[in-house]
């Protein structure tokens, strides 16, 4: 399954590749649809971001057809920073989201919460062609829990948390695409909360436990490991195009395989996001995100039967709010 939405998003990318026309930078064309780029006198920095509030509100007395009453609000912004100098182009950027639902009579939960800052560094070799390093960190803000078991806690801040850093090439044939391809990328995943280590969370070693006659733990004799190391080969493809004059489409592919422990199970980030503006405030915006990583056990069902291991993430986000521009 990895392998044909690998397949099928880098063919659809390719192919719009070569409709298009001069070399230019992905990332910032993107935000600067969105939030106004700004570019100082000696035209070296380019910058710009947006701020987008989503709100959803029901409420629902004596309705025969039932149901619960909700509140539910996702904050979001996106900003970048990019340098532009000779043969230098260093690109940075930072998104944030978070988003709460409360339900009548139950718990309040988070339904969107992450950081990612993204960093890339590149000197020019010829034509499209630059060699590039780049950092990338992302992780989320607060605890979260299952949504089956609101007292079990299955995350937290920088649990987990990743990092990788990479050493390869990246191909801008238009400001429309982009393809970095790092064969040599360090990973790093963080789990900052103990009790989510010492259970072996998102692939790090667990706890060592001394157990009694009965095999039940009675003493923690190793506490479980905070970081996992991880070394292979990076993929990361951007595109994004104004599909009509107020509606705009932009997906980014992650691919990660491990060198050091089964490189043919490879991760997989994929996200996609249409925005259709109404005007210079108010705008609906419709995103996707697919996750594969075969380090994150999750509970799910197969029809009746439970399973418990990696399975394909997936998660949709529709939303209609005001948009600020900076």
């Amino acid at each position: 399954m990895k392998k044909i939405y690998t397949a099928v998003v880098l063919a659809a990318m390719t192919s719009s590749v070569f409709a298009q026309g001069d070399l230019g930078d992905t990332d910032r064309k993107s935000l600067r649809d969105k939030g106004e780029a700004k570019t100082d006198s000696g035209k070296v920095w380019t910058k710009g971001g947006v701020f987008q509030l989503n709100f959803t509100q029901v409420q629902l007395t004596n309705w025969a057809a039932g149901g619960l009453s909700s509140v539910s609000g996702i904050a979001q912004a996106n900003a970048f920073a990019n340098k532009r100098k000779g043969r230098i182009a260093w690109d940075n950027s930072i998104a944030l989201a978070y988003g709460l639902l409360a339900q009548e009579g139950k718990k309040t939960f988070k339904s969107d919460d992450r950081w990612e800052l993204n960093s890339r560094y590149g000197y020019q070799m010829k034509g499209p062609w630059y060699a590039s390093a780049m950092l990338q960190v992302r992780s989320q803000f607060t605890e979260g829990f299952d949504a089956n078991a609101d007292t079990v806690k299955i995350s937290n801040f920088m649990a987990p948390g990743y990092l990788l850093f990479g050493l390869g090439v990246d191909w801008k044939p238009n400001e429309h695409f982009s393809l970095f391809l790092s064969p040599a990328t360090a990973k790093i995943t963080f789990v900052m909360d103990q009790d989510l280590a010492d259970a072996g969370a998102y692939g790090v070693d667990p706890a060592v436990y001394e157990l009694d006659t009965l095999g039940n733990p009675v003493r923690k004799v190793t506490a479980g490991k905070n970081s996992l190391f991880q070394f292979g080969a990076f993929l990361n493809a951007t595109y994004q195009t104004d599909v009509a004059k107020n509606i705009s489409f932009m997906t980014k592919l992650d691919l990660f395989s491990n060198y050091l422990k089964e490189p043919q199970n490879i991760d997989v980030n994929w996200e996609m996001l249409w925005t259709f503006k109404v005007n210079d405030w108010f705008a609906a915006t419709l995103g996707t995100q697919l996750i594969y990583d075969n380090d994150i056990d999750i509970a799910w069902k197969e029809g009746s039967v439970q399973h418990y291991g990696p399975t394909t993430q997936f998660k949709e986000t529709l939303g209609v709010g005001l948009t600020f521009k900076f």
